[in-house]
C-alpha cells in the first residue's frame, strides 16, 4: 500500500510542473536561414560523395578494391540521412 501511495504522489508531482515551448529569441532569424544554407551544401556534398564513390566503385571492380567503394556509398547514403533527419533527430532531445 505504500508503495501505490508513493507513485500516486510522484505522478501527483508531474502533473504541476510545466511544460514550457521553446521560442525564438527576437532577432534570430538569419540563423535559421544560415541553418538551412548549411544543411543544403551538406546534402549536396552528400550526393556528389554518393555519385563520386559509385565512379570509384565502377573503376575500383577492375582492380579488386570494391570494398573501398562500398565503404563511401555507404558513408555518403548515412550523410544524406542524417542531414535530411537532423530537425527531426534535434526535436526528439529538444
Amino acid at each position: 500500500m505504500l508503495a501505490l501511495d508513493l507513485l500516486h504522489s510522484v505522478g501527483s508531482l508531474f502533473s504541476v510542473l510545466p511544460n514550457p515551448t521553446p521560442e525564438q529569441p527576437p532577432g534570430t532569424e538569419a540563423v535559421g536561414t544560415v541553418l538551412n544554407w548549411i544543411s543544403w551544401f551538406v546534402i549536396i556534398l552528400g550526393v556528389a560523395g554518393f555519385l563520386a564513390s559509385a565512379g570509384y566503385l565502377a573503376f575500383a571492380s577492375f582492380t579488386g578494391r570494391e570494398i573501398n567503394g562500398i565503404k563511401g556509398l555507404v558513408i555518403a547514403i548515412i550523410v544524406c540521412i542524417l542531414a535530411t533527419a537532423a530537425g527531426t533527430i534535434i526535436a526528439v532531445f529538444v
